[in-house]
């Protein structure tokens, strides 16, 4: 990638990145700038302070002034919109945004270039840092683990490249080669599986910071490595295509699942994280407290007022748009009718994750000492109105940030994502009966009365276990950029877009333009046309 990823980014200029203060538990952000890279990278200070950067990426505001948003805003509709959850609302002509839900985006969508770039802003982050930690003068044991860190969120960012664009350059050291073409996907795969696992082998049980990946977190992200794997060459994703860079024909299935099966008993069984007992804590603006006991990985949001790293949900939030008055968002993207009748109506997974809209007199209520305003429930009969309501902004007269500032985190990857990993591998090597017990312990909070949860059972049952499995998915990640890579994976990607009925809720009137713009080559997004014209890379077939 010609001068793509270029030394200055890295650290040289001005960069809103991850600090820790010697005060708290917990990441925060600060600016920070330097002057040359040779002479950073010295002390035990430098080597944290590079760390951060790296961890920066996930959620980064802006690099070079430039507005560049993975999961601080543009990654949740990049994996969540143009699905059976989520489209675009009708009328909303943002280039940046729209065609994610209407299945329009190009090589040229603004927000495609900007997420790739940013990707490899960290990658090269993290080159950069483990080309220079070994002569940096620290502790060895803290060292390790910058390593471990390092490595775990090199193989995060590949992790999403590869699962979003297919094969692409592979860099393991900070001088890129600009002449560097993708590389197959067994490659890239090979390398971030060699990331987590060195993460796995450096990392603590718990970091000394809320928010910084530990041993479990590479264990998790090694399961849904394999998983992904296994189930993308079980139904032969992508055959149809012929483009064998991007094709899983080298993958061994039954092998991945069983290294899936073992990584996931290990992690039930050792890491400590559970399901917290209410799941709506998972999501409010000023609970991640509670999180932390269920995601062992989080893009963590800041809490300092000056400029840093935040998470911005008003693109999709509950509406109107009174984002001033109420907490409320734009509503930009919606969910289908489909959705909503996915739950059933004793699964209070409903309610916490669909709504109607605000209205005057909307009540508010006290969470964990925080005012909170209360939409309209989604009801099924109001014509369709259906607002995304998993993410809840406070009371904006309190907040000491802008209102579109969420200090909020959001979880990557949670213990419920174990839990039905692991029922997938189980199934998949032929433990079918302890992989529908691994569905009811997930429902089991997702009912007031725990004796009600045989009647989910009962509703939810399915004869196709993997049919039944990713509806289970749906229903505990939704709007968690979790359904486009499960329907590629599982095959069904082409099949729910067609299978959605315009009729089916007020903002399914979007469909017909989704269905028309559905392709078989979909299942990837294109390299961006900046890169084809600076590189001698490849573009996805299609586009």
């Amino acid at each position: 990638m010609k001068n793509r990823i270029l030394k200055n980014i890295v650290v040289l200029t001005f960069i809103g990145i991850y600090c820790s203060s010697c005060s708290s538990d917990f990441l925060d952000t600060k600016p920070l700038s330097f002057t040359t890279v040779e002479n950073f990278y010295q002390t035990a200070d430098d080597a944290e302070s590079a760390l951060i950067g790296c961890y920066s990426a996930l959620n980064a505001q802006s690099v070079q002034g430039v507005w560049r948003g993975n999961f601080n805003s543009s990654m949740t509709f990049m994996l969540s919109a143009g699905t059976d959850e989520l489209v675009t609302r009708d009328g909303l002509t943002a280039i940046g945004y729209a065609p994610f839900g209407n299945l329009a985006v190009t090589s040229q969508t603004p927000t495609i270039e900007e997420h790739f770039f940013t990707m490899f802003v960290g990658i090269n982050r993290c080159n950069y840092l483990l080309d220079a930690i070994e002569d940096t003068e620290m502790g060895e044991q803290r060292k390790a683990e910058i390593i471990g860190e390092a490595h775990f969120l090199r193989g995060l960012y590949y992790m999403y490249l590869a699962q979003m664009y297919g094969g692409v350059p592979v860099y393991t050291t900070g001088e890129h080669d600009e002449n560097a073409l993708r590389e197959p996907l067994d490659v890239v795969y090979a390398q971030i599986i060699s990331d987590f696992e060195t993460a796995y082998s450096n990392l603590p049980n718990r970091a000394d910071i809320q928010g910084r990946a530990n041993r479990w977190s590479a264990a998790g992200f090694l399961a849904k490595v394999y998983t992904y794997l296994a189930s993308c060459k079980t139904n032969g994703v992508g055959t149809d295509l012929g483009f064998d860079l991007n094709s899983f024909d080298w993958v061994d299935a039954d092998d991945f699942y069983t290294r899936a099966r073992d990584i996931t008993n290990g992690i039930i069984a050792q890491s400590g994280y559970e399901l917290i007992d209410n799941y709506d804590y998972l999501f409010r603006e000023t609970t991640n407290q509670f999180q932390m006991e269920e995601s062992l990985f989080s893009s963590v949001s800041s809490s300092s007022s000056i400029i840093g790293n935040y998470h911005v949900w008003v693109q999709w939030m509950v509406p109107p748009g009174n984002t001033t008055t109420m907490g409320g968002g734009y509503g930009w993207f919606r969910p289908t009718g489909e959705m909503f009748y996915r739950y059933n109506a004793l699964d209070i997974r409903r309610a916490h994750n669909l709504s109607n809209s605000f209205s005057s007199s909307s009540a508010t209520e006290t969470i964990e000492g925080e005012t909170y305003y209360v939409p309209d429930p989604a009801d099924g009969v109001t014509a369709g109105f259906y607002s995304v309501a998993k993410y809840r902004y406070v009371d904006p007269s309190s907040k000491p940030i802008d209102i579109s500032q969420s200090m909020g985190n959001y979880p990557l990857l949670r213990y419920a994502d174990i839990l039905l990993l692991n029922a997938e591998a189980l199934y998949m090597t032929g433990d079918e009966a302890g992989a529908r017990e691994r569905l009811t312990e997930v429902r089991t909070r997702s009912v007031s009365d725990v004796s009600q949860v045989d009647i989910l059972d009962d509703a939810y049952y399915k004869a196709d276990f993997l049919e039944e499995l990713l509806d289970e998915r749906s229903r505990e990640f939704a709007f968690e950029s979790q359904r486009r890579i499960d329907l590629i994976r599982f095959g069904k990607f082409y099949d729910a877009i067609m299978g959605l009925d315009e009729n089916g809720g007020r903002w399914n009137v979007a469909v017909p333009i989704m269905q028309a713009n559905l392709e078989p080559y979909k299942i990837w997004f294109p390299i961006p046309l900046t890169e084809i014209e600076l590189s001698p890379i490849e573009q996805n077939p299609g586009y």
